[in-house]
């Protein structure tokens, strides 16, 4: 009655307790993937968080770079480009994002962050750059710097995609995604771009400077389309944690339901047994201290 278990269950299940053990392991396993679901949905949702502000940032600068470059001033260029350093700062923060303690963009290398500091990536990429003055051969050297190995990706200190993780019998799910995918790596290359500007590139030249900051925005917008399809793969993954918690549980309720029914007491049989054994006791301790109150004076009455 206080605990609903059988107090002998070796004797309840005929000392058969393969099938409590199988389901034990089968709850065991669920459990195991609980965790793992739990992981990678919180990954996903950090990795959803850190894209919105990168893609916020992004298409607020590459929509006021196209809007009002063509026809600015100098000093209204110099405003429209004020805001490169930040974002580009706010964009690698982001891909710095941490969750536990693991590097949310660094792959399997989550125990370090997977970029340096903004001042690091564009200090290296104004000395790849030295010299050049003409804007496409720029513009294309800066994409090249990010699309290639030896710049960007050389000061990436993550790892590989991550592995997998079994998230349901048979069924593995992985969130593969490292600040090296392409669509980080455009849309960082075009606010390097306008943080360049910023830090004073091509100063003196009015001319040139419109002309790289145009290119910045029409960059930002086209990578916009690149940034949208990565927050949609990440989502999809994120729909299949879904549906295997969602499976997940309700095998689990399951089995809890056929445990129960093995180590389960039925209440009403333990009730009855109970009563029955209130009345023994009452009857037990009315005859006690019926003797109790005996005596030779009381019997010769």
């Amino acid at each position: 009655m206080t605990t609903g278990r059988l107090t002998d269950q070796g004797k309840a299940l005929r000392g058969d307790f393969s099938a409590l053990a199988a389901t034990d392991h089968a709850l065991a396993r669920l459990s195991g993937f609980a965790a793992a679901t739990t992981e990678l949905t919180l990954m996903g949702e950090t990795m959803q968080r850190a894209l919105t502000v990168i893609s916020d940032a992004a298409t607020e600068l590459g929509t006021n770079l196209l809007r009002t470059t063509s026809g600015a001033t100098a000093a209204q260029l110099s405003a429209i480009t004020s805001t490169g350093s930040r974002d580009f700062n706010t964009a690698i923060t982001a891909l710095n994002t941490r969750l536990a303690d693991k590097s949310v963009f660094g792959g399997d290398a989550s125990d370090r962050s997977a970029l340096p500091d903004a001042e690091t990536i564009l200090a290296a990429l104004e000395v790849s750059i030295a010299g050049v003055t003409d804007v496409e051969d720029l513009s294309d050297q800066i994409d090249a710097w990010f699309s290639g190995s030896t710049g960007y990706e050389a000061l990436y200190s993550g790892g590989q995609a991550r592995a997998g993780l079994t998230v349901a019998p048979g069924e593995m799910a992985t969130l593969p995604f490292t600040a090296l995918d392409p669509a980080i790596r455009d849309t960082l290359a075009g606010i390097a771009k306008v943080a360049l500007l910023d830090r004073g590139l091509l100063d003196g030249d009015h001319t040139a400077r419109s002309a790289l900051a145009l290119t910045a925005g029409q960059d930002l917008f086209s990578s916009s389309e690149a940034r949208t399809v990565l927050s949609g793969r990440i989502g999809t993954v994120e729909q299949q944690l879904s549906q295997a918690q969602s499976r997940n549980s309700a095998e689990k309720s399951a089995l809890s339901l056929a445990r129960n029914s093995l180590t389960e007491a039925d209440p009403y049989e333990a009730s009855v047994r109970l009563k029955d054994i209130e009345g023994r006791l009452d009857a037990f301790y009315a005859i006690t201290s019926r003797l109790s109150q005996l005596s030779l004076t009381g019997y010769l009455r």
